[in-house]
């Protein structure tokens, strides 16, 4: 018999963090489910530990593959798959014991092809709460894609993570393994451009957890225009769409100021300028968007104070 949901876990070097993680599944209200680890060429022990916890419980599987990077491991679990539902969650993050279960009961009750709940920042032991949780039914592709680009992050949160999607609804899509970041934003695009109907609740019951050392920055100095391949992408998707085309330029806008802020306190002014062109571009239609004052006031000190608006950067975190 197949279980329900099908649970995937993306690792590399995870070592530290897998068993809380992999615990965390086992330890869910709710049996129906498979777990599929994809060790992704790691050099430490996390495709032992995944093999340990493989050889216990008949539920999980892994797949061993030689460094391919996060979103050919996370097709490789959906080509293995055989769940009714996909629940990604990352190697470092954890779960509530409800998690699975609330997730199912709310698909199958609203027969949604996505359902959505809130989350926990975990830092160094502190949680914090999503400040922004959302209670919603989407029932138009319309509202959906609105909510995809509503602010920062969206209504819909451009995560794969803290999500169950319909497997069969989503049958085709596969994660881009030309995008080097921001790959699961474009994934969740892909199958909201597909959703009949989506549903967002505010519980948090993902643990989405922030290092130290938070590997968001790391490596970005080498990858940050990666962040806007997807732009690109999606700016030709809505060519003819003038308010979801405001809403993309935002997104980049804030994106580009978000990282120009991490160049310059790591030190890359050859990026930051870079960014700043990227800002630019964009400032046109956000000016004349329903954006918040503080990204156009940001934007406005940006082109005309470049210099000094760099020199303030200078050591902030926020």
């Amino acid at each position: 018999m197949s279980p329900e949901i099908t649970v995937i876990v993306p690792a590399f070097n995870a070592e530290k963090y897998l068993a809380r993680c992999l615990e965390s599944v086992i330890r869910q209200n709710f049996s129906s489910w498979e777990l599929i680890i994809a060790d992704d060429g790691s050099s430490d022990r996390t495709g032992e530990m995944a093999d340990e916890y493989a050889s216990k419980d008949s539920r999980i599987r892994v797949i061993h593959l030689s460094r391919k990077g996060v979103s050919a491991a996370r097709n490789a679990c959906i080509d293995a798959s055989e769940g009714s539902y996909l629940a990604f969650v990352d190697a470092d993050d954890y779960l509530e014991p409800d998690y699975l279960k609330e997730l199912f009961e709310r698909a199958e009750e609203s027969n949604a092809d996505i359902v959505q709940c809130s989350f926990f920042e975990d830092s160094e032991g502190n949680k914090t709460p999503d400040a922004y949780p959302v209670d919603k039914t989407y029932e138009d592709a319309d509202s959906m894609m609105r909510a995809f680009f509503a602010g920062t992050h969206g209504d819909i949160r451009d995560s794969v993570w803290a999500k169950l999607l319909r497997r069969e609804a989503f049958a085709d899509i596969r994660f881009d393994t030309g995008l080097c970041i921001y790959e699961d934003g474009y994934y969740v695009y892909q199958c909201l451009r597909k959703a009949s109907k989506a549903v967002s609740f505010g519980k948090p019951l993902y643990h989405y957890v922030l290092h130290g050392n938070s590997a968001t920055h790391s490596g970005l100095d080498e990858k940050y225009k990666g962040y806007f391949a997807m732009f690109d992408k999606l700016k030709d998707d809505f060519a003819d769409d003038g308010f979801i085309r405001k809403r993309i330029a935002c997104r980049e806008a804030e994106t580009a100021l978000w990282l120009m802020r991490i160049m310059i306190n790591n030190g890359n002014k050859k990026a930051a300028w870079d960014l700043r062109k990227r800002a630019m571009g964009a400032a046109g239609d956000v000016i004349w968007s329903q954006a918040p004052f503080k990204i156009k006031l940001k934007l406005t000190g940006v082109a005309i104070m470049p210099h000094i608006y760099f020199a303030m950067l200078k050591g902030r975190k926020d």
